[in-house]
């Protein structure tokens, strides 16, 4: 790699991701103070944090061609990453396999499989390129996805293989692919949801009918129900850093991961929380100028893909703490506590930088 390809490296959006990541360092010491077991928390957030940044500038170095060209040995190795989760990963809660463990530190497979499935499908997608992909490639990415989701679902984790799901389908999109396609997607989809719904277990169609009706399950909603007076009660400006009374004196359950917007609601208000938000909106601009600038097909649906995976995280993480979806396991990306999900961020981070590196001419 020619030195001067690091005079596009796009250090906005490193200082974007470092910005939000230090502001979920804050809120989950704040999240976490008077917490014995998590008092460390925070701190272990922060060495992950460091840990991902070393990553993103590791993964940039490579050039994302020689990575295309790996594209079925990338696929296989996702395969063998669900497939060995599924029968390998920790039981700790029922018959849930999602975790495997390295050291005593806890891995979800499932992300770093589906950074190395947003590679193998952007290069199956952009072959015909510059013309759109043909419903031969359409058909395979779909079935090679589906696979990989099913192994996911089948974990159970039904929230996560629906955010391979919607990545492929903004790949997809991104490809440039003949609307009559796309209609065809929304068919297939369409007459695959009973199917999915009869497979489900039965604590996924629980937190649907606890959703519309939460006479359903009382227990279950009673996190919901402080996570609303949470947000409700931080007002216009907040009641100040750590000093939140539903995450202080824990009444707010899983404060530190999925329910940490609601602690910065109440903690720093709506004027808080929309700045964060106006913030993932700067990270989301930078994407996808990288996006539109990418020197090739290839890169700009890996970018897409990683768009698609700090994104759709995001929109299932915020409608969950408002209460307009079901609750899912989605963490906030850069927030929510999670060391293994935060370095995956920041590899996802990496490849963006490594097209935007090799990018050509700025247009805008």
């Amino acid at each position: 790699m020619r030195t001067s390809a690091w005079e596009h490296f796009d250090w906005g959006l490193l200082l974007i991701a470092v910005f939000l990541t230090i502001i979920g360092l804050l809120m989950i010491y704040s999240a976490t103070r008077g917490s014995e077991d998590l008092a460390d928390a925070w701190r272990r957030q922060a060495i992950y944090a460091a840990v991902g940044v070393v990553v993103m500038f590791l993964v940039a170095f490579i050039n994302y061609r020689w990575l295309e060209s790996l594209q079925w040995p990338l696929y296989f190795l996702t395969l063998g990453l669900l497939v060995f989760t599924l029968f390998f990963g920790s039981s700790e809660i029922g018959a849930v396999r999602r975790f495997i463990y390295i050291g005593g530190t806890s891995i979800q497979p499932a992300f770093p499989a589906l950074v190395l499935l947003i590679i193998s499908q952007a290069s199956l997608l952009a072959r015909n390129a510059p013309a759109a992909p043909g419903l031969q490639e359409l058909i395979v990415s779909a079935v090679l996805t589906g696979l990989a989701a099913l192994l996911v679902f089948e974990q159970p984790n039904l929230s996560t293989a629906t955010l391979y799901i919607a990545t492929w389908i903004a790949m997809v999109f991104a490809s440039d692919v003949p609307l009559s396609y796309l209609q065809g997607l929304g068919i297939v989809g369409l007459l695959a949801a009973p199917i999915v719904w009869a497979n489900m277990d039965d604590y996924m169609r629980n937190r649907i009918y606890t959703f519309l009706d939460p006479k359903n399950d009382p227990g279950a909603y009673y996190n919901i129900q402080q996570a609303l007076i949470s947000i409700g009660s931080g007002g216009l400006m907040g009641k100040g850093f750590a000093t939140g009374t539903q995450s202080q004196l824990h009444f707010l359950r899983v404060r530190h991961t999925d329910f940490i917007f609601s602690v910065i609601c109440e903690e720093l208000g709506f004027v808080g929380a929309v700045l964060i938000l106006f913030v993932f909106a700067l990270l989301l601009w930078r994407l996808l100028r990288i996006a539109a600038n990418a020197a090739d097909a290839t890169g700009k649906l890996i970018v897409t893909g990683v768009i698609a995976y700090i994104f759709y995280q995001l929109l299932i993480n915020l409608g969950m703490n408002l209460n307009v979806i079901p609750v899912a396991g989605l963490p906030m990306p850069f927030i929510s506590s999670g060391g293994s999900a935060l370095v995956i961020t920041f590899v996802g981070l990496g490849l963006v930088e490594s097209v935007a590196m090799r990018q050509k001419r700025v247009e805008f």
